[in-house]
Parts: structure tokens; C-alpha cells; sequence
């Protein structure tokens, strides 16, 4: 048997694991994420989050701690900032099966009402063959509250004394993060989210890493973070049961027996009820958490220069949300809770059936809430073929089965979830239950960095990234689908060991389509299905574009520090400067030399 050199062994090897990695990570059609790593940092985006094995400076306390111990030696500084721009264009259309509601007095074969351009007495659905889309990106600051705008900061020090095995760190960053706003009066898609933000903000991480050998590395960083959410939408009812109040309505609006009718049931019945596509309620709430704790654990091994194996472990991130709501409801809703108190008779049968009777223009207090931020395994390769090349790619599990419903609990009873009990709506008068069945998704990345000069780096990368969110139930608010990701980047390697990096991403899904009745959060037919499904009998279809710029510099402290100081000398200079001009610009000042050429001449008199 002839034994094969070091040489060929490495070779053979090498081949073996660029094998796996194609036939495991490029063949694989996997389920992925809802919205983790939007825009963490400019090396990771660059490689499109493939880094588990590679992980980029200060921010290896997100993707693998034990990165950490691959920062110089020193005190360091990093910081980023970089802009996320999300854009969604959705678009609506009658599906022609559709049999509308009540005998298709509204529908697609309904008859437009003239004297009804809002179609509240019949006629098709006003969004029929409408588009829509976000007038900006949203996010919250803290102790400002919320913006609309979208930016990604972060920040990171650390601190390893020569020759140890320890390394400590400093860092915030946000891990999850996404909103925007449909602020258009005609935007269709103000009745499935009108303003919405989701974010986690990790404002203090304490990280450290410890090199137990020159081939392994073991970290560990505590989060502590800040989880926001706002939610704003406007509200209507397309269904079968509504319907059915407006049509009751109607056909009582002229009928008036003397006494008896103000005795009993005054016209029109119901108040006049409610039409399928009227705007019956608004709904705001903002919420959240400010200290929602978290750990990632990581593992780095490196037993040759060509090959690295990473593998990190993110906790759930439980956050127990409060905050303020308001609903504010329209005329015609008042209108019908007020005919329920009208009569000692509508009272009475409100009261049996547990309806409001009571008419308000609103109801404001407080509202708590749970968000489940999922645990996640990481695992990632990385390849050195030829000394001028590395080649990643990671595997990534998130456990994002934990999430089963949204569920929000206000300080009182709701008169809108009071009503809907009626037709069928089970989550309780003072609950908003939202159905989401998430389920654990596994997605995969691959990224290539290239050094063409000691100078330079040069970064691609790609990842896809299906929607952990089953189909059946998408809805407005979570907005992000299928994703395919494509991301580019590089990094400048300065004088003084101070390194630029700059990155770019391109998230994109053009073919998203919910047709009629396909969903039970957004377009369901089911009159039971009453929260919520505010496009029945609508066909849906969405574009989604996201794209991300991020730029990073890492420096040595010392160097940050002298940067600064020279920075206070020019402008200390820059205000000596500015001081003299304008001294020769006061018009009420005068020159001392002509006013003591005055003065001699004064006392020669």
C-alpha cells in the first residue's frame, strides 16, 4: 500500500471539504429566518453573515465570541454606523371566484353605488386594483422614542494584555431590528400596517474569550438589551356577519312606529350597522422592555492555517413588553354601541349578550405583551485553498417554533373584541390574539474574501433566506418573505493598525403572492376568522427590497485618543480663528490706534 505525502494529504482533504461544502450548503433547500442579523456589521454583511468561523473583530460577540481572541493585542476601538433602506410595494385585486358578501351586494359582481363611493351600502371592494407603498423606514431611539428612520450603529472596545490568554470587551449592537410607516391616507396597506417597528438593542455586552491553545478559543458574552415595539393600523371588517348588520340597517332606516319603536328598537336598526369595507377603528400601541437579557457561547478551532471550524450558541431573548395603546373608533361604530343602550329593550339584550352599550370615541391605558427573540445555533467552515483566498459558509438553526401567537393584553375591556366575540373571535375582551405558528428554520450563507494587497480585502457573499412564517398565516406586519441576499464588501488597511471596512447588501423577493383566502391573518373568507383579515376576497402581491450600507473602523485606543486631541487643537484653532474675523467685523468697536491718536489730540487742546 503506498503512503501518501503530508502534501497529499492536504490536498485530498482540502478537495474533500469544498465537496461538502457544495453539496451540503449549495444543494440544500432549507426554511430560514424572520429578521435576524438585518445590519450588525460591515465585515459580516459583506460576507452575507457567513462568519461563524471567520468572525470580524469586535462584533464576534454576536456571531462567535471566541473571535475575540483573535483582536490585537492592546486596547482597541471600533465603531459603525450604517443605513438600512427597506421599500415594499404591495398591490391588491378582486379575485373573480370571490362570491362577495351578502348575495353579493358587495363583491366583485356588486353594482357601485353611486350615491356610496366608500361602498358602505354595496358595491366592490374600494381597494380592489390598488397599490401601496411605505413612505419610510422606522425605529426607536432610546429616550427620544420613535423615528422615521432606519440606521444601524455599534460599538466595541477591548483589552488583551501581551502575551495572555484573555481577552476582554465591550459592545452594543442590534441584533434584530425593522420598521416602516404607510403614512398615505390612500395607501391599502394602512389596514394591515400602517406604522410598525420591531427592535432588540443590545446596549451593554460584556464579552470575553480565552485561548486555551494556538488551535482553540473559547468566548462567552452577556447581553443587555432593549426590545421596542409600535404597532399603528387602521381597521376594518369584510365579512359575511357584518355585513349583515348594514344590510339590517338598511331595510329599517325608514321604519318608525310612533312610541313603540323609540320603546323598543329605534331606526334604523343597529345604529345603521356596519359595512364590510368601512373604516370602523384605529388601533396604537407602543411597548417595551428595558432590560431583556441574553447569552452567546462560542467555539473557534483553527488546527491548520487553511482550515477553521466555528460554532456559536445565541440563548432566547424573552421580552416582557408594556407599554400604551388607544383605540379610537369612527362615528358610524359609536352610532351602533349607542343604539344598544338606546332602550330599556336594546339594553337589556346587550346585556345578555355581554355588548357595549356604551359609546366612547375612544379607549386608551395600558397593554403588556411577550416577544420571543429564538435561541440559535450557528456552525461555519473556513477554507484557505491558496493564501490569497478564504472561503466561508455557515449553518444556522433558530428556534423559532417557540413562537406560536402574538398575544397582547390591555388594562380593560375592548369594545372591538367584545363585538367579535359575537362572530366568533375566542381571545377574550381584553385580549388580542394574533395566530403565528412559526416553525424552527435551518438557512445556509457562503462568502469569499480575496487580498490582492496587503492593503486591501476584497468580500462577496450569498445567502437565502425563506420566511419562517407559513405561508397561511402572512399577514401586513410581518413583512419580510423569501429573501435572496446578496452582499458585497471590502476593508482598507491603514498606517497606525487602523482598518476601514465598508459593506453592502441587497435583500430582495419580487414575486410574493397571497391569493384570496389563503391566509387567516390577512385574506380569509371564513366569517369566524375574525381577527383579522382585513383584504377578504382580495388578491395579494408584494415586492420587497431592502438594501444596507455599513461602514466599521477599528483602531488601536491610543490611536482614537491622539485622533481626538488633534481634533480639539483644530478647533480650538478653528474658534481663535473665527473669533478675530469676527472682531474685525464689529462695527462698534474702535481701532485702538485711532482712538489714542484721538485722545492725544484731545489733550494737546
Amino acid at each position: 500500500m503506498k503512503l501518501l505525502s503530508p502534501k497529499t494529504k492536504n490536498m485530498r482533504i482540502k478537495k474533500l471539504l469544498i465537496t461538502i461544502v457544495l453539496v451540503l450548503f449549495l444543494s440544500k433547500e432549507t426554511l430560514a429566518t424572520f429578521n435576524e442579523n438585518p445590519a450588525i456589521d460591515a465585515r459580516a454583511l459583506g460576507l452575507a453573515n457567513a462568519c461563524t468561523a471567520s468572525p470580524p473583530g469586535h462584533m464576534s460577540a454576536h456571531f462567535n465570541p471566541a473571535g475575540l481572541s483573535k483582536i490585537d493585542e492592546g486596547a482597541m476601538f471600533s465603531n459603525g454606523f450604517g443605513i438600512p433602506i427597506i421599500k415594499r410595494k404591495g398591490s391588491f385585486k378582486e379575485n373573480k371566484d370571490f362570491k362577495g358578501f351578502m348575495g353579493d351586494k358587495w363583491g366583485p359582481n356588486a353594482e357601485p353605488n353611486i350615491n356610496d363611493p366608500d361602498s358602505n351600502h354595496g358595491g366592490p371592494d374600494p381597494l380592489r386594483n390598488t397599490k401601496g407603498t411605505n413612505s419610510s423606514t422606522k425605529m426607536y431611539i432610546p429616550f427620544l422614542g420613535p423615528i422615521d428612520f432606519l440606521a444601524a450603529v455599534s460599538l466595541g472596545l477591548s483589552h488583551r494584555k501581551p502575551d495572555s490568554k484573555w481577552t476582554f470587551a465591550y459592545t452594543n449592537y442590534a441584533p434584530y431590528g425593522g420598521g416602516m410607516t404607510h403614512n398615505d391616507p390612500g395607501d391599502p396597506l394602512r389596514f394591515g400596517c400602517k406604522s410598525l417597528y420591531l427592535q432588540h438593542l443590545i446596549y451593554a455586552a460584556p464579552t470575553l474569550s480565552y485561548k486555551a491553545s494556538d488551535q482553540l478559543s473559547l468566548g462567552i458574552s452577556v447581553g443587555f438589551g432593549q426590545t421596542a415595539m409600535g404597532i399603528s393600523l387602521d381597521q376594518r371588517t369584510p365579512n359575511e356577519l357584518v355585513g349583515l348588520t348594514r344590510v339590517i340597517g338598511d331595510a329599517t332606516r325608514d321604519l318608525e312606529i310612533p312610541v313603540v319603536s323609540q320603546l323598543t328598537l329605534p331606526a334604523p336598526w343597529l345604529g345603521g350597522g356596519l359595512g364590510p369595507y368601512e373604516h370602523n377603528t384605529s388601533m396604537e400601541m407602543d411597548l417595551r422592555d428595558d432590560f431583556t437579557p441574553s447569552v452567546n457561547l462560542g467555539l473557534l478551532w483553527e488546527p491548520t492555517h487553511w482550515f477553521g471550524f466555528g460554532l456559536s450558541y445565541q440563548s432566547q431573548a424573552k421580552a416582557k413588553l408594556s407599554g400604551k395603546y388607544k383605540f379610537t373608533y369612527s362615528e358610524q361604530w359609536q352610532r351602533q354601541i349607542a343604539w344598544n343602550g338606546s332602550t330599556e329593550y336594546t339594553m337589556t339584550t346587550a346585556g345578555m349578550l355581554d355588548m357595549p352599550y356604551k359609546a366612547v370615541p375612544s379607549q386608551t391605558g395600558r397593554v403588556t405583551a411577550t416577544q420571543l427573540f429564538p435561541r440559535r445555533i450557528d456552525m461555519g467552515i473556513k477554507l484557505k485553498p491558496w493564501s490569497k483566498i478564504q472561503i466561508t459558509a455557515d449553518l444556522h438553526w433558530s428556534n423559532w417554533a417557540a413562537l406560536k401567537e402574538d398575544k397582547f393584553t390591555f388594562d380593560q375591556r375592548i369594545q372591538l373584541f367584545r363585538i367579535a366575540k359575537l362572530l366568533g373571535y375566542t381571545g377574550g375582551d381584553n385580549n388580542l390574539i394574533v395566530k403565528r405558528e412559526m416553525e424552527d428554520t435551518w438557512h445556509w450563507g457562503v462568502g469569499l474574501e480575496v487580498y490582492p494587497k496587503d492593503w486591501l480585502t476584497l468580500r462577496c457573499g450569498y445567502e437565502f433566506r425563506p420566511a419562517s412564517l407559513p405561508k397561511d398565516k402572512i399577514d401586513a406586519l410581518y413583512f419580510l418573505p423569501d429573501m435572496t441576499f446578496y452582499a458585497a464588501g471590502f476593508s482598507l488597511h491603514l498606517p497606525k493598525n487602523v482598518t476601514l471596512d465598508f459593506g453592502f447588501g441587497y435583500l430582495f423577493n419580487d414575486s410574493l403572492k397571497v391569493p384570496n383566502n389563503s391566509s387567516t391573518n390577512m385574506n380569509s373568507t371564513d366569517f369566524t376568522k375574525i381577527v383579522y383579515n382585513p383584504y377578504a376576497g382580495l388578491d395579494y402581491e408584494q415586492e420587497t427590497y431592502l438594501y444596507i450600507a455599513l461602514f466599521g473602523v477599528t483602531m488601536p485606543l491610543s490611536v482614537q485618543m491622539e485622533m481626538l486631541h488633534h481634533q480639539q487643537e483644530m478647533l480650538h484653532h478653528a474658534a481663535g480663528k473665527v473669533k478675530k474675523f469676527l472682531k474685525k467685523l464689529n462695527p462698534f468697536k474702535k481701532d485702538k490706534k485711532v482712538e489714542k491718536d484721538q485722545i492725544n489730540h484731545e489733550n494737546q487742546i
